[in-house]
Order: C-alpha cells, then sequence, then structure tokens
C-alpha cells in the first residue's frame, strides 16, 4: 500500500454512506397516519411533498408550519468485549413550512420547504467507531414550488420545481498505528504500529464540512378520483445530483507518548524519551500528508416513485394504502472523494446500497368538527446491505406506529399532533473502514451489533383564509 492511499483510508471511508436515510415526517397530518395519503393528502398545503397534484381544489390560502422532532436511541454491542456504547444523540428538530392558494375550483398552487433527506449521529468518543466518524450531520433542504391543476372532476395533476441546498459534515478522529510513516528508506506500508503504537491511539481529529445550492429535478403527482368514496394517487420525486465543496481541516490530537527506547526508523534514530506529538510535527505528518485543504465530492439524493389509495368505507373514516420504491442502487452504488492536496489524492469509496420499499397503512376517522383522530403502521425495508452498516448510519429495516389528532381551534385556524414509534431490526455490522474494499472485505469486518429504536414528535399549526 502507498503512502498516499494509507493515508486517505482514515480520512474519508464511509463520509456519506450516511445518505441511506430518507425522511418522510414532513407534517403532523400525514405523519399521524404513518405518512400515508398520495391519494388524498391532508388539506394544509403539506400536498406539496406528499402529492403536489393535492394543491388543485383547495380554497383560498392555506398555511401551515411546525416541526418534528426526533430522539434517535441505540447502542453497538462488540462481539470481542461485550461491551456496549450507547448513541449520543439530542432531541433533532426538523422543521417544516407550506404556503398554498387556491385560486379557483380547478387551480392550485404553493411553495414547501421540507428536509426528504438527512441525518444527524453522534456517538461518544471513547467509541471505537469515532474513527469511521463521531459527529455526523447531512440536511438537504427542499425549497419547491408548486403548481396544480384540476383536468377533470377525476383527474387532478400537479408539478414542482426542487431548489436544494445540501450540507455535509463529518466529525471523525485518525488512528496513528495506521498512519504510514513518511521517511525515506522504509518498505512501503510501514506504519507505526511496527514501532510498537497500539491500535485505537487518537492522533488528529479531521473535521470535514462541504455545501452547495442547486436548482435541480422536479416532482410530479397525479389523483384520479374514482367516485365519492374512492381515489388513486402517485407521485414521482426526480433526484438531486449536488456538487458539494468545502474543507478538510485536521487538528493534533496530544497521544502522550514518550518514545521509551532509542530506536532507527529507516535513516532516521529517534532518541529515547522523544516526545511522539513534537515528532509527529517534525515529520512532516500534519504539513505533508494532513494539511488542511479543499475537498469536492457529488452526492444523488435518489428517486422516489409513489403509489397509493383512500377509501371511506363509511361516514368520518377513510383508509389509505401507499406503496414507495427508492432507488439508492441506482444513486449511491460508489462515491467519489476529491482532495486539493496532492498527498491525499481521489479515490472512489463503494457503498454498494440496494432499492428500499416501504408499505404504509393509515387511518382517519373525523370524531366531530374538531376533532380528528388518527393512527397508521409503515415498513421499511432496509437501504445498507450487510457491508455498509457503519456508525455513520447503522440503519436497517423498520417497523413503525404512528398515532395523532387534528383539532379545529377556530374556523380558521387548526392544529395537528402526531406520535411515531421505530423500532429497527438488530443489526451486524462494523466499527472501522477499507478505503476501496469489496463488500466480501467490508463484511469481513463486521465486529457487533447495532440496536436502535426512535420517538418521533410532531407538531402543525395551519391557518386558512
Amino acid at each position: 500500500m502507498s503512502r498516499k492511499k494509507a493515508t486517505r483510508r482514515q480520512i474519508v471511508c464511509g463520509v456519506l454512506g450516511a445518505q441511506g436515510f430518507g425522511i418522510y415526517e414532513l407534517g403532523a397530518c400525514g405523519m399521524a397516519r404513518a405518512g400515508t395519503g398520495v391519494a388524498a393528502p391532508c388539506a394544509d398545503g403539506s400536498a406539496i411533498f406528499f402529492n403536489p397534484a393535492g394543491l388543485a381544489g383547495l380554497k383560498g390560502w392555506h398555511v401551515s408550519g411546525g416541526g418534528t422532532f426526533i430522539k434517535a436511541v441505540g447502542n453497538f454491542t462488540s462481539d470481542s468485549t461485550l461491551a456496549k456504547t450507547d448513541l449520543d444523540n439530542p432531541w433533532i428538530p426538523l422543521p417544516s413550512v407550506y404556503i398554498a392558494y387556491g385560486s379557483s375550483q380547478k387551480w392550485g398552487a404553493g411553495v414547501g420547504v421540507f428536509f426528504p433527506y438527512g441525518l444527524e449521529t453522534r456517538w461518544p468518543l471513547s467509541f471505537d467507531g469515532r474513527f469511521t466518524g463521531y459527529d455526523n450531520i447531512i440536511r438537504n433542504i427542499y425549497i419547491q414550488p408548486s403548481l396544480a391543476y384540476q383536468v377533470t372532476p377525476w383527474l387532478s395533476l400537479g408539478a414542482g420545481l426542487d431548489i436544494v441546498n445540501g450540507h455535509v459534515e463529518l466529525n471523525q478522529r485518525l488512528d496513528l498505528s495506521q498512519q504510514l510513516i513518511p521517511l525515506p528508506g522504509l518498505p512501503l506500508g510501514t506504519t507505526f504500529a511496527q514501532f510498537g503504537i497500539a491500535p485505537g491511539t487518537d492522533f488528529a481529529n479531521a473535521h470535514l464540512e462541504a455545501s452547495h445550492t442547486k436548482v435541480t429535478g422536479g416532482h410530479f403527482g397525479a389523483i384520479v378520483k374514482v367516485n365519492d368514496r374512492v381515489s388513486f394517487g402517485a407521485r414521482y420525486l426526480m433526484h438531486a445530483t449536488i456538487d458539494y465543496a468545502g474543507t478538510a481541516t485536521f487538528s493534533q490530537v496530544p497521544t502522550g507518548v514518550i518514545i521509551p527506547t532509542t530506536v532507527t526508523v529507516g535513516t532516521r534514530t529517534i532518541q529515547a524519551g522523544t516526545n511522539l506529538d513534537a515528532l509527529l510535527d517534525t515529520l512532516g505528518v500534519f504539513a505533508v500528508l494532513l494539511p488542511n485543504q479543499n475537498v469536492t465530492t457529488t452526492i444523488s439524493n435518489p428517486e422516489q416513485l409513489v403509489f397509493g389509495v383512500s377509501y371511506k368505507p363509511m361516514a368520518g373514516w377513510t383508509l389509505y394504502g401507499d406503496y414507495q420504491l427508492t432507488w439508492w442502487a441506482k444513486r449511491f452504488a460508489a462515491l467519489p472523494i476529491n482532495f486539493s492536496n496532492a498527498a491525499t489524492p481521489s479515490l472512489l469509496l463503494n457503498t454498494y446500497y440496494q432499492n428500499a420499499s416501504d408499505f404504509r397503512l393509515g387511518a382517519e376517522w373525523v370524531k366531530n368538527a374538531k376533532l380528528t383522530l388518527r393512527g397508521g403502521y409503515l415498513y421499511n425495508t432496509a437501504a445498507a446491505p450487510p457491508e455498509t452498516v457503519t456508525p455513520l448510519l447503522p440503519e436497517g429495516a423498520r417497523n413503525e406506529l404512528t398515532a395523532g389528532a387534528g383539532v379545529a381551534l377556530s374556523p380558521k385556524w387548526s392544529v395537528d399532533f402526531a406520535y411515531q414509534f421505530i423500532k429497527q431490526n438488530d443489526r451486524r455490522g462494523r466499527t472501522r473502514d477499507i478505503s476501496g474494499a469489496t463488500a466480501d472485505q467490508l463484511q469481513a469486518l463486521n465486529n457487533g451489533l447495532y440496536s436502535f429504536s426512535a420517538h418521533l414528535v410532531g407538531l402543525s399549526l395551519a391557518y386558512t383564509f
């Protein structure tokens, strides 16, 4: 292995494996019924996301805003030590805003701001996975102006343009035992581990941050109203390819190590009592191999295709069923990372993501003019294959339950509440990475069990006039 390859391996492996995380809790009304409603979106303007065709037929102005608060709870249990490390995530807010206007029975328009892709994972610095990532954020803000038209009393069409702001942030520690020694006269692949440095010795912190805003893709929807009881709907969200540009910053972490005996490393003799931290600086580890520099990458948020049906079996009741396919495999088979410094050249990180399916069932009961009750269930298949379950996104198949209510505060004001519980199937995964590894090589690194669940609380306030 060359010195350049070893350096980049430590820095970037798994940077964006975390993009296998879609967000669907983008309005408390829809969230309470498990995200269903592509055939009959909520009348609070959130149709801009759930199906832009649902804007047709709105009367007057509909303004809603709110957010979902997400608390992920989980841990990793090591195979070798049985030690359990808990995730350190706080409650994370996820806001959304929708403004819609129905100018006539046929035309509707609006604009929405929401987050359909993103994640945040935090691990303690005592976790072995810190060398892959311990504080990681991906945020994708979509601003979507939309227009809808009722072609006939039974057919409505809608479309929107996506303006996407993407932001990526990764923090990870670098392991000195894996760092190649930048001295002449050494065999290729000579690392500090070969001179007694123990695995898991932190010597540097890497902070990668990049962002970009782009007008890209579109969102299309259709609703077919068979009769007053049955409707069918579909929507298609195009992929969004974003070229990120930012910086990679490296700071030294004290090891506190003193060289105990005199050693000869290549053509250089290092005396006993030498401070290792000072030696790293003298060797040019940071000046040559790990200088602060520019970094770029290209990430594609995948397409979404959703089909759904709504059915009113009796007065006051509506049942919903949706199916969603997300093309992770098409957009995240691999990921390029490009550094501006010649010592950390470009690489291609294999992610091996697979397409994911969501199955959703929801129900709504209008108890009276003041109160509407909602509930639902959904099942998600995993986007990350067995070889890509890492601290950045240890995701897996999930079962989820939802419940909520809508309350009319006045003829113009209403509020919606939602709660969602997520239980993810336990999943074997790993804490370390190897750059450019095959699927089999990565899966062989799996060294423990990830367990996760989450609590989500949604609140939306709507005003109609």
